[in-house]
């Protein structure tokens, strides 16, 4: 579990720039959370938590990493989809690290916060929400739209 924090600490525990629709927008990595799920599968979901709050959770090898970021300013609902393909693509690769170490140490818990760098208490929220969700075996999506 050490390891766990020290690759957080070393690679996600900083700012993102983007160059998002010809702006430069910096974000702020708050809050990382691991949890183990049921399915081999790959998915990611974005979850916007206020203006400049949002939860990137990407779904690999049996695992959900939730990331909290903070924007320095609002971003356009148009520039998400560019948005969280740039993280995807700058993050996949520290999270592939992250995941091979939890494997590697045997990583038996079903979800635990490795990293709360003040965050917001909106975000607090949906992280603590998300822990106790994972820990009691509760569905950790909720559909609020008809399908």
């Amino acid at each position: 579990m050490i390891n766990l924090y020290a690759i957080v600490q070393r690679d996600l525990a900083k700012d993102l720039i983007f160059e998002i629709d010809d702006e430069i927008v910096t974000l702020s990595i708050k809050g990382v959370m691991i949890a183990r799920t049921d399915s081999k599968s790959y998915n990611f979901s974005f979850v916007e938590i206020t203006e400049t709050e949002f939860v990137l959770a990407l779904q690999m090898k049996g695992y959900i990493i939730y990331l909290g970021l903070e924007s320095d300013e609002e971003i356009d609902e148009d520039a998400y989809p560019e948005l969280v393909r740039a993280l995807i693509q700058q993050l996949i690769p520290v999270l592939n690290n992250l995941i091979q170490e939890a494997e590697k140490s045997g990583y038996k818990g079903k979800a635990d916060l490795l990293m709360d760098d003040n965050m917001s208490p909106d975000m607090k929220e949906f992280f603590y929400e998300m822990l106790i969700r994972h820990k009691k075996n509760l569905p950790h999506y909720e559909q609020v739209d008809v399908a």
